[in-house]
């Protein structure tokens, strides 16, 4: 299983050393478990601390999404990614959580959350 420092390492080369015993790790392992809160908080520090744009931050977690090795949830994140594409009012943690209940069948997701609501689809109910 990895974190999420080892994903910022891999994705963004910031040290030399520590991405060559990433590909290290990546060569000798028929899989690696990706934990879906990983793949969020990749998704905000790349986006809030590294101040990535979100297209940026979607080439990145499409790289994680689609590493071989990475045994993830990728129905979801893909489905997400696209939306966190397309709906730029949304946090990807709101896409995903969409896309969860929609893959759960456990829709609709109730919020308080009047963009969630508007930028849903009618996937979100606003709880009134």
């Amino acid at each position: 299983m990895l974190d999420t420092n080892v994903l910022l390492d891999w994705l963004l080369d910031r040290d030399v050393d520590r991405t060559a015993k990433i590909d290290a790790l990546l060569v000798r392992s028929p899989e690696l478990q990706i934990p879906d809160a990983i793949i969020v908080e990749l998704a905000f520090a790349l986006e809030k601390f590294y101040e990535l744009p979100r297209e940026t931050v979607a080439d990145n977690l499409n790289k994680v999404v689609d590493e071989p090795v990475f045994n993830c949830n990728r129905i979801m994140f893909r489905r997400a990614i696209t939306e966190y594409l397309d709906h730029p009012a949304l946090s990807f943690l709101d896409c995903c959580l969409m896309n969860y209940a929609e893959l759960q069948g456990a829709l609709p997701v109730w919020t308080f959350d009047k963009k969630l609501v508007n930028q849903s689809s009618g996937r979100a109910k606003a709880l009134v």
